[in-house]
């Protein structure tokens, strides 16, 4: 039989360290974290986690000797759970996650964390240091391969755990990742009600897009208020085009007033 090999990218302190640890115990399989390596490696120099991304900028023989390690995993014959921003890359094999979430949520998580590579005194400090360190990622990723590793195209499927509990994330993995192999098709965004933003038409198939960190409803809005209303934690979808200008104060009061969800954040004003 063939061996599992599931991989979890995603923004910093989306939760891919716990889920990863529930999907190895579900699928029986090994945890391969990236993120610990880096971590232990911030702690051994004597550095956070922003200064060693930053670092490496200059110096890519610790990025290549992570990435060694990553691609020897793409014959490994066992089951793998990878927890790497760059797995779907080095292990193309590999079932690929996009693990997304809120910059105040993630910063939030980061903060309790309480790592020793990670300490911060405010939300905002942690914030601005998982945007730093973002930008870091993605300027060396893309120098050293090419690659954009924020594009959610680039995976097989994209969940945001902003306001779903580890234990819910993991089943929705695990659920996505069965339907993989058996050959299944699906949506391959879910995101959480409180996020989507009311902008595109009533009918069609629920579909959305991203402007400046804000997810809109670009169509499909009356399947996505009756799943809301149903009591979906988590709206499946795909990718579209929009304008987020069609997002007003007013079609926001009546979309929570349809679906008696109150969003978490609007473009116009934080909440």
């Amino acid at each position: 039989m063939k061996n599992i090999k599931i991989s979890l990218a995603g923004d910093l302190g989306s939760g891919k360290s716990t889920v990863g640890k529930i999907l190895a115990e579900e699928f029986q399989a090994e945890l391969y974290s990236t993120g610990t390596i880096q971590r232990a490696i911030a702690v051994e120099m004597g550095m956070t986690t922003l200064q060693l991304n930053q670092y490496m900028e200059t110096h890519p023989e610790i990025d290549g000797k992570i990435d060694d390690g990553l691609r020897a995993l793409e014959k490994e014959p066992k089951n793998l759970i990878i927890d790497s921003r760059m797995a779907w890359h080095f292990v193309p094999s590999s079932f690929s996650v996009y693990m997304m979430a809120d910059a105040l949520i993630s910063a939030e998580r980061i903060m309790n964390a309480g790592r020793a590579s990670e300490p911060f005194s405010s939300v905002g400090e942690a914030a601005k240091s998982v945007s730093d360190r973002r930008k870091s990622e993605m300027l060396r990723y893309s120098h050293l391969y090419g690659v954009n590793i924020k594009d959610m195209e680039n995976y097989d499927y994209v969940i945001d755990t902003s306001f779903v509990p580890p234990e819910e994330v993991a089943a929705h993995i695990a659920g996505h990742y069965r339907q993989y192999v058996a050959g299944e098709k699906f949506q391959r965004y879910e995101i959480c009600p409180a996020r989507l933003l009311p902008c595109g038409a009533e009918a069609g198939e629920p579909a959305v897009f991203e402007s400046e960190g804000f997810w809109y409803i670009a169509a499909g809005a009356a399947k996505i208020a009756e799943a809301i209303r149903g009591g979906a934690s988590l709206i499946s979808c795909v990718r579209a085009d929009g304008d987020p200008r069609g997002c007003t104060g007013e079609k926001v009061a009546e979309w929570e007033s349809r679906t008696g969800v109150r969003l978490y954040k609007l473009p116009f004003g934080e909440r």
